[in-house]
């Protein structure tokens, strides 16, 4: 999993029928701190998360297996929202 702030959306009108109805949220990595990185990706957002916000995103195979995005040609998807990152 990566942990990712959403920083704005990504819209496209001719897609694949498959990615109809998804939101398509573009996103930065970020460290434990929140701090940004410099790694970038489009995700598919099922989750409902907006701008602004840090949530974790599953990539690869992985990315395929919610039941909004099974079997479906998608490389990210953000699953989960955090809250906050707690370290002793």
């Amino acid at each position: 999993m990566k942990m990712v702030k959403v920083i704005g959306s990504v819209t496209s009108t001719i897609k694949l029928d498959h990615l109809s109805g998804f939101k398509l949220l573009f996103v930065q990595s970020v460290d434990w701190e929140l701090n940004g990185r410099k790694e970038y990706f489009v995700a598919v957002d099922t989750i409902g998360l907006g701008e602004g916000e840090v949530g974790l995103m599953v990539t690869g195979s992985t990315a395929r297996r919610t039941d909004a995005t099974k079997d479906k040609n998608i490389d990210g998807t953000l699953v989960a929202k955090v809250e906050r990152v707690d370290l002793e």
